[in-house]
């Protein structure tokens, strides 16, 4: 995907959070023009938006201002030696796509955390803590994290691309209720391996657990971990 084209996607996205849930539809259908795959790219970000983060509105003037630095952040469309392929979602603490690792040959998501300034260090620091703390747990309902980075100074991690829905898609679409208490109890295993490590979640919900598509739970995102020896 061309520079241009995810700077199209990210001004579209940045007006669309302006705009009320009810009203976005609307504002699609006119700021797309009829471009369904530009809609599309459009509203996988809206659909992974975090308003309902811990971290509360502060989280979507973040999410924002990473999505106006989109140009200068990513210049080429790779980053270390991962090809970027397009955008899967945006958060408080970064922007995740799914790329290509070249070397090992296989799908991962990458989250960047821009090239913020000295008085913004303490974002830098939760972003190396998420990946501190979830590289330290194995088990099969945690994304694994496979490496931390640093690209001409974009700080990237890269994770484990786990393809299915969330948790949240899941409940929407009405799944059946035996299926959901099953990926319940294997999101409580999870957290008791992280628990077990003194490690918290602290941002657990829906949008935060993706099911793979042979039914597995896995839980993502702990960019608001907190080690509770720290």
């Amino acid at each position: 995907m061309k520079p241009q084209r995810w700077q199209e996607i990210d001004r579209i996205f940045a007006a669309a959070l302006e705009h009320e849930p009810a009203a976005r539809p609307e504002f699609l259908d006119e700021a797309c023009a009829g471009d369904e795959q530009l809609r599309q790219e459009v509203e996988s970000l809206l659909a992974n938006d975090i308003p309902e983060s811990l971290v509360g509105a502060d989280a979507v003037n973040e999410a924002k201002s990473l999505l106006e630095k989109r140009a200068e952040e990513i210049p080429t469309e790779r980053i270390g030696r991962y090809q970027i392929i397009k955008a899967l979602g945006v958060g408080g603490m970064g922007r995740v796509y799914l790329a290509v690792d070249e070397q090992l040959n296989r799908p991962v998501a990458v989250k960047l955390l821009s090239n913020y300034n000295a008085s913004e260090a303490e974002r830098m620091r939760r972003f190396v803590l998420e990946a501190q703390a979830a590289a330290a747990l194995n088990h099969p309902n945690i994304a694994h994290v496979y490496e931390i980075g640093d690209d001409n100074g974009t700080k990237f991690i890269a994770m484990e691309f786990v393809d299915g829905e969330t948790l949240r898609q899941k409940i929407r679409a009405k799944g059946e209720l035996k299926l959901l208490l099953k990926h319940m109890l294997q999101v409580a295993e999870g957290l008791a391996k992280a628990h077990a490590n003194g490690i918290v979640h602290r941002d657990l919900k829906p949008d935060n657990i993706m099911i793979t598509r042979d039914g597995h739970a896995k839980i993502l995102d702990f960019g608001l971990a907190k080690l509770l020896a720290s």
